[in-house]
């Protein structure tokens, strides 16, 4: 990531500076506070370093400079012992993206804050979904809003510093710290972004137990010899303990694709649904992944036979999983010259593995002919220069195996399809002599097919 310097005008950083030193300057004259100002940290001009590391490995390399404007608050802004205290960070703009585009939420940020003073430990800020948009190559990523908590334990003066900001690429991680050239993932320099404050209260106190602690007590019950069974029945439990993660389904979106049959290029605008069920499985369930989209391209100057055309799309599969899925829905009845192609819902399944995040992203969609097919994507030419879409939905895989209900997917860790691979495309027939006069979207030569189907 390359990130652009940004000019800082004193005066403008004297603006943010002065009221702080103001309420320093006249203690006396503020009477008793009937609500505290909020504890907070900027908006403060910063610079880190950061260094990427692949499959997070080794010591990095591509160092860069991220410079952006940070602001760090909590609330309670003045918290009592015993208080849980969430803590937030945003960062105006956003690191600068690498040479190859991102999709949405293919960076997760995590924020590790130090705890000092009366606090001790260290706790983790999140932006589980980031960037919140697709990203071009060398283009700001966007603001970031990581939140987290920690338990306000003891009395006194504490501090809260920002230790290191991770962008949690499934293969390439970057970690920042404190500005500098190193090794920022194995050893990272606290920044300078630091809260002071104090914990209201006396004393200690310690945090609430876990649910799981409360499970314990059922021992007691093991007097009699009937009653250890009973105690494997402790697992559901802790089962119930992981909770559900809302999926983020794609949707409905207008969305807008290219086209190409042949040699004719097309704009293709529709509104798209991607779903996914069931959407918060547990390792080994299969997942149905579900596309609808409310009308097709335009139909080319030949009418198309009922049951000649086949849409169908590939699902590229990432985070904590990998692979592709296709889908396919039915066959289009008969269409009319120059008609708009019908909307339609493709399914495929594929089968989880392990647990976590997994982002679904369309990569291209294919109207399937059987002399002629048509490709739709993101790319200019999408047929030379293909490109994912932003067609993208997420779900989280749980820890626990899959139950009967989310269905036997085959075994954890396959990843079976349906329908038909390749990339996509919309055919219709025509004349040869008619490639020169092509109007549209589609004009029909002799079968076309740059790969093997199965």
């Amino acid at each position: 990531m390359t990130r652009r310097r940004f000019p800082v005008r004193m005066s403008a950083l004297a603006l943010v500076l002065a009221p702080p030193l103001l309420l320093l300057a006249i203690p006396a004259a503020v009477p008793a506070r009937a609500t505290p100002p909020a504890a907070a940290v900027g908006p403060t001009t910063e610079t880190l370093g950061c260094r990427l590391y692949f499959n997070d490995a080794g010591t990095g390399s591509s160092p860069t400079v991220w410079q952006d404007t940070f602001t760090l608050t909590q609330s309670p802004a003045e918290p009592k012992v015993g208080d849980t205290v969430t803590v937030t960070l945003t960062a105006k703009v956003g690191p600068d993206n690498g040479p190859v585009g991102l999709n949405a939420g293919d960076v997760p940020v995590n924020v590790t804050l130090a705890l000092g003073g009366s606090l001790s430990g260290s706790a983790t800020l999140r932006m589980s979904s980031y960037p919140a948009r697709a990203v071009a190559p060398a283009t700001p990523l966007g603001p970031i809003t990581a939140t987290g908590t920690y338990f306000a334990a003891a009395a006194g003066a504490a501090t809260l510093t920002v230790g290191r900001v991770t962008f949690a690429n499934a293969s390439a991680t970057t970690h920042c710290s404190a500005a500098g050239d190193r090794d920022h993932k194995a050893a990272p320099v606290p920044t300078s972004i630091v809260e002071s404050f104090t914990v209201g209260g006396s004393g200690t106190a310690t945090p609430p137990p876990s649910p799981s602690a409360s499970a314990t007590p059922s021992p007691s019950a093991s007097a009699s010899p009937s009653l250890p069974p009973p105690t494997t029945s402790a697992p559901p439990p802790a089962k119930s303990e992981e909770v559900d993660t809302p999926a983020q389904p794609f949707g409905p979106k207008s969305v807008k694709l290219n086209c190409k049959t042949l040699s004719s290029l097309s704009a293709w605008t529709a509104t798209h649904t991607l779903t996914m069920s069931p959407s918060n499985p547990g390792r080994g369930a299969k997942v149905t992944v579900s596309l609808k989209f409310s009308a097709g391209p335009k139909s080319g100057p030949v009418p198309v036979g009922a049951g000649d055309l086949v849409p169908k799309a590939t699902v590229k599969v990432g985070g904590v999983g990998s692979g592709t899925v296709n889908l396919k829905g039915p066959a289009y009845g008969a269409i009319a010259a120059y008609a708009v192609v019908p909307g339609a819902t493709l399914t495929g399944t594929y089968t989880t593995s392990q647990a976590g995040l997994v982002s679904l992203t369309v990569s291209n969609f294919l109207f399937d002919h059987s002399q002629v097919d048509t490709e739709c994507n993101a790319g200019a030419d999408p047929v030379t220069g293909p490109a994912m879409t932003s067609i993208v939905a997420k779900f989280t895989v749980k820890s626990r195996a899959a139950t009967d209900d989310e269905g036997d997917g085959g075994g954890e860790g396959s990843l079976p399809t349906t329908g038909e691979g390749g990339v996509t495309a919309l055919l219709l027939l025509w004349s040869s002599a008619a490639l020169l006069f092509g109007i549209g979207l589609v004009v029909v030569l002799p079968r076309r097919r740059g790969t093997a189907r199965s």
